[in-house]
């Protein structure tokens, strides 16, 4: 950026000294041209300075554009264990019913500015005191990630689990076994992209359009469903489930998985929320949420952050725990 900031300081010198040391119609132009220089330097750098100072949002992807920087310095505090969630101790959990709410970004709460909004939040200002909602959610985990989470939490042993699965869940066995899908997503970026962040809010809104297919045209989801058909891969993913599964039968907790079908398009999701769902019921685990019914009966504005962010809104997170709230208290 300081190159460009240099050429720009270069060029206006420049016409300074051809206004000033210039003749005729030479002077002229340069005086012309400084008014215009100077103009588009306000401009520019009055842009810069309110998306730098000013400007947050959790738009796709937020973890490599600077306003997704901005959001996230704003919007998430983590603990010492590195969850978005209050500080826990094992005073604080004993003689509680404890609750480990795992999962990805949607737990962890992507889009959502004030995590009291998200549905693990929510479920525990409904249950009470006498319970502990500990938020074990991760942007980016994966379902070996989200059970190693649980096994390592080192404050208290859980009695239930409410497991926040995702259909992208299957991802690590599909590369791990040939099937990959290739990002278009450039792994280097000219250096003005990354640091200005003008250059980075135009470069992101040009490119996010094509950004979920790859250079074969295929999207990520219909990736993602051909992980699912590949009976091989399936089989691999599956032991990946009974691993959480293992791990919640080992403790004595109550596991109920909640089940997110593709936020913008749950139609689609419906084979394979029920493959999960199945295989989860044949282990003995039945207590399922599954969201495409709640998903496709709310309109897309409504059940996502934004056009930009399809993290579930603020408002479908209510959806999910007016859902798993009775799942719950009605047990005790």
């Amino acid at each position: 950026m300081l190159p460009v900031i240099g050429l720009y300081l270069l060029f206006g010198a420049g016409l300074l000294l051809i206004n000033q040391r210039g003749h005729g119609r030479a002077s002229t132009v340069a005086g012309g041209l400084i008014v215009t220089w100077v103009t588009v330097g306000a401009l520019v750098g009055g842009a810069e300075l309110a998306l730098r100072c000013c400007y947050a949002a959790s738009d796709t992807p937020m973890q490599w554009t600077r306003a997704g920087e901005n959001w996230i310095a704003r919007y998430m505090a983590f603990n010492s264990l590195g969850y978005r969630d209050r500080e826990w101790t094992a005073e604080d959990l004993a003689g509680k019913t404890v609750i480990f709410a795992v999962g990805d970004s949607f737990t962890e709460g992507w889009g959502i500015e004030d995590p009291a909004l998200r549905f693990p939040d929510r479920l525990q200002a409904r249950l009470g005191s006498g319970y502990a909602v500990v938020n074990l959610g991760k942007g980016g985990s994966s379902t070996l990630h989200q059970t190693q989470a649980v096994m390592d939490y080192p404050y208290a042993k859980p009695d239930i689990i409410i497991w926040q699965y995702l259909l992208n869940d299957i991802d690590v066995a599909a590369i791990s076994n040939g099937l990959v899908w290739e990002s278009p997503i450039p792994l280097e970026r000219p250096a003005l992209i990354e640091e200005s962040h003008l250059a980075n809010f135009i470069y992101w809104r040009l490119f996010r359009q094509g950004m979920f297919l790859s250079s074969q045209g295929i999207s990520q989801w219909a990736w993602l469903y051909s992980a699912y058909d590949d009976s091989f891969i399936w089989s691999i993913h599956a032991q990946e489930i009974d691993r959480m599964v293992d791990y919640a039968d080992s403790v004595g907790a109550r596991l109920i998985t909640v089940i997110f079908p593709n936020m913008e398009d749950p139609v689609s999701s419906v084979p394979y929320v029920d493959r999960v769902q199945q295989h989860l019921e044949s282990l003995g685990h039945p207590d399922i949420v599954k969201l495409t019914d709640a998903a496709a009966a709310m309109p897309i504005e409504e059940r996502v952050v934004s056009r930009a962010d399809a993290h579930p809104s603020a408002a479908f997170n209510a959806v999910v725990a007016d859902l798993l709230y009775p799942l719950i208290a009605g047990e005790s």
